[in-house]
Formats: C-alpha cells, structure tokens, sequence
C-alpha cells in the first residue's frame, strides 16, 4: 500500500516541500545539475547514487556519501519517505505524508537542521485506502513574506488549540510588528479559504 494512506485508509496528510540543499553538503540531487524534471535516488549503506532527468530529457547520475546531515536521513528520523519530484533552480520539490500538523512540525524543524531553507508549499488532507484528496491547500497563490509568516505560525503551534506561543513573539522572530503578522495571517488565511471553496465548486 502507498504510504498515501495510512494502514486503515485513514485520513492523513501529504506535505509539498521547497528544500534548498545546505551548499557545502554536496547533495548528489543537485550535484549533477540545477534543474531535473524528474529525481530516483538509491541510498544504501554509506553510498548515494542518484538519477536526475533533466528537462531536456538527459540522465545524469551522481554519487555522494550518506551521513546524518543527508536529506533522505532527516525525512527517515521522522519516519515518513521523500518522493523527490523535480528541481528548479537548485531547490527540490519533495512530497512526504505523515499522520498530522505534529508530524509537519517535526519534519521542517528535523529539514532545518541540515538544509539550507526549507518552505512549505502545499498541504492536502488525503483520505480512504485509494488515497483521495479530499481537500487542498495550496500556498503558491501566497506571498513569499505571507508564506513565511504562516509557516512560522504553524511550525511554532501559533493555530493549535493549546498553544503557549503569542503573536507578538512571532513578530519579533519576523523582525516585522505585531499589527504587520497578524494582518499577513489574515490575508493568507483569507486566501486559503478561498482557494478551498472555490476548489470544491468546481
């Protein structure tokens, strides 16, 4: 079974990632060239070798060795699997489906400690053994700075029902005022709601 759905067919959710590698990690992904249409990779052991097709059709394969700071690795301590899709400019688009908000949680705090950067894309509830998308949200109609900001809200548990973490301390991380956060969480939570019911009309 695709670990779209979990082992009932239960709800869960799949997670679009922009990982820009850690330059001086030497990622075989990226190695090769700054662009691929499609990514296979085969970490075994302490060897990585890697198949990127770039967009004109060619296939370079690259090679590099497997340590704890490998991307791959950060995905697996999480216990969720990386489908690499393509490259642009040197950053990775990578799907991972993982149980809940926890989960993303996890994986972009584990992603940042050996990346680069990392930027959620989009997020899909996916439900019942055929792996149905259900509802999308999708943040590339966002901001980059309204991207940011709702990452970091969501990262910190700034929308979960316990949260322990104020807007005024986000803002500060932000370097931006409380009144300039809250008001680039409105308009992309605005955005996203919109997306969602427009999406289900059609």
């Amino acid at each position: 079974m695709s670990d779209a759905a979990g082992a009932d067919g239960d709800r869960r959710l799949r997670v679009d990632l922009d990982v820009d590698p850690a330059a001086e990690g030497g990622c075989p992904i990226v190695a090769e060239s700054d662009d691929a249409a499609s990514v296979a990779v085969n970490a075994v052991g302490d060897d990585c070798v890697v198949d990127v097709t770039t967009p004109d059709g060619e296939v370079r394969r690259g090679t590099g060795a497997v340590d704890e700071d490998c991307l791959c690795h950060a995905f697996g301590r999480v216990g969720c699997a990386p489908h690499f899709r393509r490259v642009e400019d040197g950053t990775i688009l990578v799907t991972a489906y993982v149980d809940d908000r926890d989960a993303v949680r996890g994986l972009v705090e584990e992603l940042r400690g050996v990346v680069d950067r990392v930027r959620l894309v989009r997020l899909a509830v996916v439900e019942g053994p055929d792996a149905t998308e259900q509802v999308t949200f999708d943040l590339s109609s966002l901001t980059p700075k309204q991207r940011r900001g709702l990452e970091l809200a969501v990262v910190r548990g700034y929308f979960d029902d316990d949260r322990d973490v104020r807007l005024r301390e986000l803002a500060d991380e932000l370097g931006i005022s409380k009144s300039a956060l809250s008001q680039r969480l409105r308009t992309a939570q605005a955005k996203l709601v919109t997306d969602v019911f427009d999406g289900g009309e059609r």
